[in-house]
């Protein structure tokens, strides 16, 4: 299986150092820019799956953001924040960005490999089209339309991305932790929302099985 490639654009050294030995740990190629131009050539010139950026870059005129609007210009790639900054007007600035999760600092490895996992999993959901889950069923990953037949399903936002979830592994258990961070991101969330939803997707989707592994997660069974 081909490697996916990380551009980490991070001025701290030491911090950039420990991203670095992170993802190659964890099995991903890694492009490291120590600055705003080193990070301009890698977008304009390189090839890439995921692009993780600090905000504040040591430039008085080029920062994070900057890059990722740059990014969004010419490629259609997922970008994580991983930042210190939390504060209002930087957060603004970030909610008009085409990104997938943002991070702050210090950050924990684990969460931040877990994080990964689930970002590039969307994307890839996304740029799949149709999946037929038997002779009834069909899920629209593009445009997020379950089909009964000729007949559409119709989902909420978060009965979408549950789907989605276990569509993108159907037949494995996916962890409770997963779907949180999945469908309700960084939003709280409470044990009778997680059953409230799990009630309603075992509904919409019938006859389509979802399986209760206690204490490990949920399947969507399909033959």
């Amino acid at each position: 299986m081909t490697k996916l490639n990380i551009l980490v654009i991070e001025d701290n050294s030491i911090t950039a150092k420990a991203l670095e030995h992170d993802l190659k740990h964890a099995g991903y190629k890694v492009l490291l820019a120590h600055s705003p131009h080193a990070a301009l050539e890698y977008i304009s010139n390189s090839s890439f799956d995921l692009m993780i950026t600090d905000i504040n870059l040591g430039d008085a005129y080029v920062n994070g953001i900057d890059l990722v609007k740059k990014l969004n210009i010419t490629k259609n790639i997922p970008v994580i924040y991983l930042t210190a900054h939390g504060d209002d007007d930087t957060l603004e600035d970030v909610a008009e960005t085409n990104h997938s999760y943002y991070i702050s600092k210090p950050y924990d490895s684990d969460s931040l490999l877990k994080i990964i996992k689930l970002t590039i999993n969307k994307y890839r959901m996304n740029h799949i089209e149709k999946v037929y889950l038997n002779q009834d069923i069909t899920y629209d990953m593009s445009n997020r339309i379950l089909y009964c037949g000729d007949k559409e399903i119709k989902l909420t936002m978060k009965e979408n991305l549950f789907l989605s979830l276990l569509v993108q592994r159907k037949n494995q258990i996916v962890s409770t932790y997963d779907i949180v961070e999945y469908v309700w991101s960084d939003e709280f969330v409470s044990q009778g929302s997680m059953r409230q939803l799990i009630s309603r997707a075992r509904e919409k989707f019938a006859p389509l099985t979802i399986e209760t592994h206690h204490r490990e997660g949920y399947r969507l069974k399909v033959v």
